[in-house]
């Protein structure tokens, strides 16, 4: 699942918030019902101003400031969302813009939703669609349809076949015929990522399915995703879930997976 919910609220007629200034390893999506108030990226100090159907997302890893101007109604969704979500990608810190009519769908959808008892998997589908029609309005979808380079395509194609290997982004570079820094470009202007991180990305998507479909050791799992020890691994991993590679496999199985002899 690349978004996985933590918790979700409502909070109807707030007149001050007891949290004024946070910060958080996960993200935030805030979909205003009713009222007013201003958000400040401390980073950056840009202050918006969020009224009636305003939908905005506060990325992981900012810290904020916010202030009610007028009594305000508004949802809360927290979550995760995967370094590789081509949909979140698209979206900057804020406020994110749709067509009117999508808007008002996904507040009339919220409003049923926060009603249900078991409400968890309709909340993450609600995000979901939050990010692609944010993504259908704008300009990324464009350029995101747009064909893969030769050179990319290539590059991305050795790294599938060799992920478990170590890589080197200057042979790579050479082997599609590009100097390191045209191949950083390349990855940039066509995916909006490096060549490293896109690589990383493969290696933390195969190690998910070891995790859940086998029950090979942490060790034996970095190793055949090309990390050179499990102290890295699972550092990337860490930062890729916001858990440990353990963590997330007790997280997301209940029943005992087939032992696997090793490699």
């Amino acid at each position: 699942m690349q978004i996985e919910l933590i918790n979700q609220s409502y909070q109807e007629g707030l007149e001050e918030f007891k949290l004024k200034s946070f910060k958080r390893k996960w993200n935030i999506l805030t979909l205003v019902v009713d009222g007013e108030y201003a958000i400040t990226f401390k980073e950056t100090q840009k202050t918006l101003i969020l009224r009636q159907n305003d939908i905005a997302l506060i990325p992981a890893g900012a810290e904020i400031e916010r202030r009610v101007k007028s009594a305000v109604t508004y949802y809360h969704v927290a979550f995760y969302a995967q370094a590789d979500h081509p949909f979140y990608l698209s979206a900057a810190p804020g406020k994110l813009n749709m067509p009117r009519e999508q808007a008002d769908a996904i507040f009339a959808t919220m409003r049923r939703a926060f009603l249900l008892p078991d409400n968890r998997d309709l909340i993450t589908h609600m995000v979901e669609r939050v990010f692609v029609e944010h993504y259908l309005s704008g300009n990324g979808a464009k350029a995101r349809l747009r064909p893969l380079s030769e050179e990319v395509e290539s590059a991305i194609r050795y790294m599938r076949q060799n992920f478990d290997k170590k890589i080197d982004m200057d042979e790579l570079a050479e082997r599609v015929f590009l100097s390191h820094s045209g191949l950083i470009w390349k990855f940039k202007r066509e995916l909006n990522t490096t060549p490293s991180n896109y690589l990383g990305i493969l290696r933390l998507r195969y190690a998910k399915q070891l995790l859940l479909n086998y029950s090979y050791s942490i060790m034996e799992i970095s190793e055949m995703c090309g990390y050179s020890n499990p102290f890295y691994f699972t550092n990337a991993f860490c930062r890729h879930t916001g858990m440990s590679p353990t963590a997330f496999r007790k997280h997301h199985l209940k029943e005992k997976l087939p032992q696997q002899s090793s490699k």
